[in-house]
């Protein structure tokens, strides 16, 4: 697999999308969407107004279909870990896939174009695992909201080193978008209508100029029924190996749970909710320092802080 998808330059001023998919490498609806994104464009031969372009993450870790192979490629983008992996004499994978994937990404100057966008696919190991990840600031941007799907507003306080911020702190307006459970076609289906839709409201396409996006809406709002419309983080406990932690089995995002409920057991017993709320992001596979999070559905208001 080539780290570029795929890559369209219009005619016609307008944004810079950048569409990622497989940052981690056992994710790979997102590159399939991408394709079949890109398919469809050329096919149909679809005008685009500024910059499409698709990218593969962790090119060595799509390979082998895991998460990572050294250390996980979203935890590690701060100033000073990229200086440092430039200047490293001993390079572990994610370092290669690292300044690749950031060589590539500088190849498209933000300040070219009428706005700048990241979307960085991605799906999760429980069901119903289908949100959207922006900083409070964003969350009532048109694009996000025309999305349709849970807003988590504070995910990215939480954890350190994603790309996301890294590139908000570049001017691109980022957000991760997480189609659904890993391996499901559904999560390829949900990313293909929100690609239609972002490239849409974004200005990127002509509403008229395909029939591809026009359902699109439709199909986002199916998937998000019964959904949150917005979320903030209670409680996140995080994990390491010598926890030896298990998730208890049957969780899904957005489920209820109650304070004192036993979610999971590690090396010490029984591990609780310490709080009432709703389970999300429990971990369903070997990999990963994040045992789970506990958020609560909060208004518009408390999300955009207006």
């Amino acid at each position: 697999m080539k780290r570029v998808l795929g890559v369209v330059e219009g005619k016609e001023r307008g944004p810079l999308i950048l569409l990622l998919g497989g940052l981690h490498g056992n994710e790979v609806a997102g590159i399939k969407a991408i394709n079949e994104v890109f398919h469809t464009i050329r096919k149909y031969q679809i005008p685009i107004n500024g910059t499409l372009v698709g990218l593969a993450g962790n090119l060595q870790a799509i390979a082998k279909n895991k998460r990572y192979l050294d250390y996980d490629l979203n935890r590690c983008w701060t100033e000073d870990f990229v200086k440092n992996v430039y200047h490293k004499q001993h390079t572990l994978a994610e370092d290669i896939e690292l300044k690749t994937l950031h060589q590539t990404i500088l190849k498209y100057p933000g300040n070219k174009f009428d706005t700048s966008i990241l979307v960085d696919l991605h799906t999760t190991s429980a069901e119903k695992g289908n949100f959207i990840v922006v900083p409070r600031n964003e969350a009532a941007n048109p694009m996000v909201q025309s999305l349709q799907q849970p807003v988590v507003v504070d995910l990215d306080q939480h954890l350190s080193g994603t790309l996301l911020k890294y590139l908000q702190n570049y001017g691109f307006l980022a957000l991760a978008f997480e189609g659904g459970l890993i391996g499901s076609t559904e999560a390829i289906d949900l990313h293909v209508a929100g690609i239609w839709e972002i490239l849409k409201v974004s200005g990127g396409i002509d509403p008229n100029s395909s029939s591809d996006f026009l359902s699109s809406s439709e199909k986002l709002l199916q998937y998000s029924k019964s959904l949150p419309d917005f979320v903030k983080v209670k409680y996140h406990h995080r994990i390491s190996a010598a926890d030896q932690f298990v998730m208890e089995p049957g969780f899904v995002n957005f489920q209820p749970i109650t304070n004192g409920q036993v979610v999971a057991h590690d090396a010490v017993g029984p591990v609780k909710a310490p709080v009432n709320g709703l389970m999300f992001l429990p971990l369903y596979q070997s990999s990963g320092d994040d045992g789970f999070f506990i958020v609560e559905e909060i208004s518009i208001l408390e999300a955009t802080g207006l």
